[in-house]
């Protein structure tokens, strides 16, 4: 890992173990904080959706795009001088010699199939505010109307096919029954914190074996459980920044910080594993909201 990436991922860590997860301190910086946009319009995903999220809170910004330094100088727009840009993940593949004979392409096994080495880097985007003379467009953000967006994300997460029993005490996802168990709502201090806490447990709903099948097995032994916490907890977030929904913090969650501090402690790269698999949860939950719009039209 590189130095920057592994500098980011340490304060990321150290965070943690504070006490509060950096995908949640973009909701303690900013009471809205915009899902953030690539210079296309193409939302980021993975790690970049929160520490992009994170970033722009923290620093004020208002405006959710984000530009390489080439990408601003592109639209006339170049970085403006003083400026410091904020760390994305790049993930990349390269395949590799075999060391053995020196080849540029060699077998990595006795298959004979070339042997693919996956690695991150880390590249510097900018904020739509910290250019100079940007186009409006990115400047102008149109709040949406908060009752559209609360009926909204309720039609995000109704059209996820989950089964749910209300009325059953702490909320969690049962996989023996296929099931999600929720207090009833009026339980709640208020609809989003209800919302909020259906979308974590939803996050698991996705993981069952004929879903994504997130089957960790012993590959962190005890903290195996934690890991999947960790996922659930990134892809709330993640999804909460797309339908404007704040991430809740259960009891429950806290007691996993320890054990996620761990994990990342012993293998770095495994925050970046989780986030890939939210992302991965992310997309399958949206799915059903879009194809329920789908066949709404077509009825």
């Amino acid at each position: 890992m590189s130095n920057p990436l592994n500098a980011l991922i340490n304060d990321i860590i150290a965070r943690i173990e504070a006490g509060v997860p950096p995908w949640r301190q973009a909701w303690k910086a900013s009471a809205d904080p915009k899902a953030p946009l690539r210079a296309t319009g193409e939302p980021f995903s993975g790690s970049n959706a929160w520490l992009l999220a994170f970033a722009g809170a923290l620093r004020g910004y208002r405006s959710p795009y984000w530009f390489t330094f080439r990408q601003a100088l592109s639209i006339n727009a170049p970085v403006a001088k003083g400026e410091k840009g904020s760390p994305a993940i790049l993930y990349k593949t390269r395949v590799v010699g075999d060391p053995a004979d020196g080849a540029d392409v060699g077998p990595a096994d006795d298959t004979g199939d070339p042997r693919i080495l996956r690695y991150l880097k880390t590249y510097s985007v900018f904020n739509a505010e910290q250019l100079t003379d940007c186009p409006q467009q990115y400047l102008n953000v149109v709040e949406p109307d908060p009752a559209a967006r609360a009926a909204a994300r309720n039609a995000v997460l109704d059209a996820i096919p989950a089964r749910v029993e209300f009325g059953r005490g702490t909320p969690c996802y049962v996989p023996a029954l296929d099931l999600i168990r929720l207090p009833l709502p009026e339980a709640f201090d208020t609809p989003d914190d209800f919302l909020a806490t259906k979308a974590h447990e939803q996050l698991h709903w996705s993981g069952a074996a004929h879903r994504l099948d997130r089957t960790f097995g012993k590959r962190f032994g005890d903290e195996a459980y934690a890991f999947e916490e960790l996922v659930a907890e990134i892809g709330a977030a993640a999804l909460g920044l797309r339908i404007g929904l704040a991430p809740q913090m259960l009891d429950s969650h806290a007691a996993h910080l320890g054990h996620w501090a761990k994990i990342l402690r012993h293998r770095p790269s495994a925050l970046l594993e989780a986030s890939g698999h939210a992302q991965r949860a992310v997309d399958y939950l949206l799915a059903f909201s879009a194809q329920a719009a789908v066949a709404d039209l077509a009825a």
